[in-house]
């Protein structure tokens, strides 16, 4: 009895050693695509990208070309300066990552017009193009305004105009004042055409950031 039992374990040791573990399921990578519309206007453009990717994917990182980026699935994003954008899209899961990437796919250009027809544009984002032919800082005034102007007498045309508050920004970037730095230069003035004073039909820019002028031409 003794011999026999000992033949069995034996054997139930011999079976256990010749048993295969189950192998670990194969999980594929997630293959990354997407697509995005509109794929080109006008600035501020407004874009919404779909993630088209397929495999398991947890996780998502997006580049919009412009420094700017998105960790969610399906993100929405505003250019607002001209340019072709180059947009990638990793994605990560559990078998691992991919990433696509689409050369100069979004395509954003900026909508000129002539500071001539800033009339015809109150209450619209533009870029308005012209020959500042006259500027003027009046320093002695509460709201101390820096006025860039498009027409000689300014009374009644386009005008851009800087606020005392906004003025040190103005100077560090456009040395020694703005007022002379942008005199008798071609410049492209973005920004919303308001109407000055209420009612009159004459349009204004109001500056308050550098980056919403810049010369073109002398």
């Amino acid at each position: 009895m003794r011999k026999l039992f000992l033949l069995t374990l034996i054997s139930l040791s011999f079976m256990m050693g010749c048993t295969r573990l189950p192998e670990p399921a194969f999980v594929s990578p997630p293959a990354a695509d997407f697509a995005a519309s509109p794929e080109q206007g006008l600035a501020p453009l407004a874009v919404t990208f779909t993630d088209l990717s397929t495999g398991d994917a947890t996780r998502w990182h997006w580049d919009f070309g412009d420094e700017q980026f998105s960790s969610m699935s399906q993100p929405s994003h505003t250019y607002t300066a001209a340019g072709d954008y180059t947009v990638s899209l990793a994605v990560m899961g559990p078998g691992g990552s991919d990433v696509e990437t689409k050369i100069d796919y979004i395509k954003v250009s900026l909508n000129i017009i002539n500071w001539e027809e800033a009339g015809s544009y109150i209450g619209q984002r533009k870029v308005v193009e012209g020959i500042i032919v006259g500027t003027h800082y009046a320093a002695d005034t509460k709201s101390k305004p820096t006025f860039l102007d498009f027409h000689k007498p300014y009374e009644g045309y386009f005008k851009c105009v800087i606020w005392g508050y906004d003025r040190d920004k103005f100077i560090r970037e456009f040395p020694p004042n703005p007022e002379t730095y942008f005199l008798n230069k071609r410049v492209h003035a973005t920004g919303l055409i308001q109407e000055y004073p209420k009612g009159s039909g004459v349009p204004e820019i109001i500056l308050r950031e550098p980056s919403q002028i810049k010369v073109v031409g002398e």
